[in-house]
């Protein structure tokens, strides 16, 4: 379930200068590329991602991860943030684009970093979590990456059972922010 605990670091995929196809290129502070050759330097930053606890009652939403990485695992529903748009569009849009659900009373929970590995790329995400809720069901369809959805009580849920450990790791803020079912 968890990727491999030994990944290429994100500028190893670059290869050659984008300006003028110089093969030696060098890593610099860690997050950068150089080319000697012409002076040209490019920094990887972080990719912002969200994703919501979308409660439905006191039944939190998940979904079945239809793709790798983490294919058929369980998820939040969230994505990445397009240029120009605030985290919150992002979680509202990636909600609508998964499960055809429009979501409110959106707030935010907490931010944990995360290394995605997709198509042999590995890419360093600031992933940020928010809480929210919705008010119907009755549309729900899993579309877009999610092969299907699941409604679980967090208070009885695993958070092993969750694709990447940045959600794991903010699961038990979101069980202290939240009241405990009552019986």
């Amino acid at each position: 379930m968890n990727q491999p605990e030994s990944l290429p670091h994100p500028l190893q995929a670059f290869r050659y200068c984008a300006q003028c196809g110089n093969k030696g290129l060098e890593i610099r502070q860690t997050r950068s590329i150089y080319c000697p050759a012409c002076g040209f330097c490019y920094f990887i930053n972080c990719a912002a991602a969200v994703s919501g606890f979308v409660f439905y009652g006191d039944q939190l939403i998940l979904t079945v991860r239809a793709e790798d990485p983490q294919k058929g695992y369980l998820d939040l529903p969230g994505g990445f943030v397009e240029f120009d748009e605030s985290a919150d569009d992002a979680l509202r849009r990636e909600v609508m684009e998964e499960l055809g659900l429009a979501v409110t009373d959106v707030s935010y929970l907490a931010s944990a970093p995360n290394s995605y590995l997709y198509a042999g790329v590995l890419y360093k995400t600031t992933d940020m979590f928010y809480v929210c809720r919705v008010d119907d069901i009755s549309r729900i369809h899993a579309q877009d990456d999610v092969a299907g959805y699941r409604l679980a009580d967090p208070h009885a849920m695993d958070p092993a059972t969750l694709a990447f450990p940045s959600a794991r790791g903010v699961f038990g803020q979101l069980l202290r922010s939240i009241a405990p079912c009552s019986a």
